[in-house]
C-alpha cells in the first residue's frame, strides 16, 4: 500500500494506515488520511479522492483561511466538509506580526511551543468530532492548511488513541517535512532560520503537546476520557475497527 499519496494541487496528502501498534497488530489501510489544504484539488484529484471512499473532510483551519482558500468539497454530494476549526483566530495571525520581533526565529519558535501546548486542550472538541466519524465506521481526511500543525496534532492523537507509540507517531509527524511544499507561503524577506521555524515539524514541537498533556493527565487515557469525552469502551471500538 501507498503512504503518500500524490495529487496534482496537493503536496502532503497521507494515509495513516499500516503502522504497528504496541500490541502487534497494525492499522487498516485506506481507513484515515490526512492532508495539507484541501482549496488546491484539481478535478483529477477530486476524482482520487472519491476513489478512496472518504466521505468527510475534517478541516482544522480558521475561518478566514476557510474563506480565503475554499475547500473543494464544499456542497460535494457524497464528502461532508466538517468545519472544525476556529471562527476567529485566537489572537493576530502571527505571520503579520512578525515584524513586531527583533528576534524572529526565536519568537517564532516560542510562539509554536505555546501553540503546541495548548492545542490538545483547545482542539478536545474537534477531536471528539473526529473519532465520532470513525466511530461511524466513516473513512476520513484530516487538514488544516500544511497539513503540519493543527492536522498533524489531530492525527497523531488519532494513531496514539489507535495505540500507535509515541516514536512511530512522531515519525510519521516529521514527514511532512519530506512532502509539503510551502508554495510560497512565506513573507518577503523572511530569513532561512525563521522560515524553518514556521515551517517546518520539528520534534520540539510534538513533544510540547503530549508533555501539556502529561502535566494535566497522569495517561493519555485519562486525557482522551475527560477532555476529548472518549470512553474506554469506544476506545475498544475502535481498535475492533481500525486494527488488524
Amino acid at each position: 500500500m501507498q503512504r503518500h499519496i500524490p495529487l496534482e494541487g496537493l503536496s502532503n496528502f497521507r494515509d495513516l494506515g499500516g503502522y504497528e501498534t504496541r500490541s502487534g497488530t497494525a492499522i487498516k489501510w485506506g481507513r484515515i488520511f490526512r492532508s495539507d489544504t484541501l482549496a488546491g484539488l484539481s478535478d483529477n484529484d477530486i476524482r482520487t479522492v472519491e476513489r478512496l471512499g472518504i466521505v468527510a473532510a475534517c478541516d482544522l483551519r480558521y475561518g478566514d483561511e476557510r474563506r480565503n482558500e475554499p475547500s473543494r468539497f464544499l456542497d460535494h454530494p457524497e464528502i461532508e466538509v466538517m468545519e472544525l476549526g476556529f471562527d476567529e483566530r485566537p489572537g493576530e495571525s502571527f505571520l503579520d506580526s512578525l515584524q513586531a520581533f527583533e528576534d524572529a526565529a526565536d519568537a517564532a519558535r516560542d510562539y509554536l511551543l505555546d501553540n503546541y501546548s495548548q492545542y490538545p486542550f483547545l482542539y478536545a472538541k474537534a477531536y471528539r468530532r473526529i473519532f465520532d466519524r470513525l466511530l461511524d465506521g466513516d473513512r476520513i481526511v484530516i487538514h488544516c492548511t500544511a497539513g503540519k500543525d493543527r492536522a498533524g496534532l489531530a492525527s497523531a492523537m488519532v494513531l496514539r488513541t489507535l495505540g500507535v507509540p509515541e516514536e512511530i507517531v512522531l515519525a510519521d509527524y516529521l514527514l511532512t517535512n519530506e512532502y509539503w511544499d510551502r508554495g510560497g507561503r512565506e513573507r518577503p524577506g523572511m530569513d532561512p532560520q525563521t522560515v524553518a521555524m514556521i515551517f517546518s515539524a520539528r520534534e520540539d514541537y510534538f513533544r510540547a503537546a503530549f508533555d501539556a498533556v502529561s502535566a494535566r493527565y497522569p495517561s493519555l487515557q485519562e486525557y482522551l476520557q475527560h477532555e476529548v469525552g472518549l470512553t474506554t469502551n469506544e476506545r475498544t471500538q475502535l481498535h475492533h475497527m481500525y486494527l488488524e
